[in-house]
């Protein structure tokens, strides 16, 4: 894992697949700096502390969680000892309150999986990145839960928290860093996880898509990417989504949802298109549950 510098104020870290670790950022101003996001596990967030120090960057202050979901949250309490403050909304808040009573061995897991609590896709990253039980997972609570929108002023640069439900998670918050033209995505972009079968909704996705479109950002970060996004391509994947939904309409099949995306496209839809439209095919069976 390495921190790379993607503007004058901004930094991220590379994601890694194995064990769910979700990319985290920097933002440094003139006398602070605000970390987004704290990783998996209390060696994440330390690790993000001590490439800021490496780099010689004003002391890490803040933290702010992008939601509530383990991968994003676990390095949260280790920073937090280490003198940073720790933000997020109020349903993050909420969200961590229940973590904090669960125990995390592989009977706990288990349990919650067999209850609806859990879902396998994140009990088998935690059993791949803490093999070994005791674990070492302690869920912060956090040092202020926003009411609304939130703007920082680090001296140099500002950061603006917009609590924005989407499909991954209700809570979620984007990060954006004006002057760069960067936006901190979390895990926004991506599909509802914890609703089987894995999907999205025009009702949350869209407006989350005229949001981050309204921003004019050159530089989109989503947590699970290899690379951050260019607005350019963040443009080409909105009206990609915006495609497919327009498409699938109200119809729970497949086959009359292709047919208008063929017209749309004008020739045969890939295998990659295809998924895209029957994320939101699944998403108007779990809406008529």
């Amino acid at each position: 894992m390495e921190l790379h510098r993607l503007t004058q104020h901004c930094y991220y870290s590379d994601p890694i697949q194995e064990g769910d670790q979700p990319v985290m950022g920097l933002i440094a101003g003139a006398c602070e700096t605000l970390a987004v996001d704290t990783g998996n596990g209390p060696g994440r967030g330390l690790w993000l502390l001590q490439q800021a120090e490496k780099l010689g960057l004003p002391p890490v202050r803040w933290v702010v969680l992008t939601h509530w979901h383990w991968d994003h949250i676990m390095g949260g309490r280790a920073m937090q000892e280490a003198g940073v403050s720790l933000l997020c909304t109020q349903g993050t808040r909420r969200q961590l309150e229940v973590l904090s009573e669960y125990k995390w061995d592989n009977a706990s897991l288990a349990q919650r999986v067999a209850e609806g609590l859990e879902i396998p896709f994140c009990q088998e990253a935690i059993q791949v990145e803490y093999p070994n039980e005791p674990r070492s997972l302690d869920p912060p609570l956090p040092d202020i839960a926003l009411e609304g929108p939130l703007s920082i002023d680090l001296e140099g640069v500002t950061v603006r928290l917009f609590p924005q439900p989407c499909d991954h998670s209700m809570d979620g918050l984007l990060v954006h860093c004006p002057e760069d033209k960067v936006v901190f995505l979390g895990d926004s972009l991506y599909l509802n996880m914890y609703q089987s079968p894995w999907h999205y909704t025009q009702e949350k996705l869209f407006p989350l898509l005229d949001t981050l479109e309204g921003m004019k950002a050159d530089w989109y970060l989503p947590a699970h990417h290899d690379k951050p996004m260019t607005g350019e391509a963040f443009l080409e994947f909105s009206q990609e989504q915006r495609r497919y939904s327009q498409a699938a309409g109200r119809d729970v099949t497949m086959k009359a949802a292709l047919e208008r995306l063929r017209e749309k496209l004008g020739r045969e839809p890939g295998e990659e298109e295809q998924e895209g439209l029957r994320a939101f095919i699944l998403g108007n069976i779990v809406k008529g549950r």
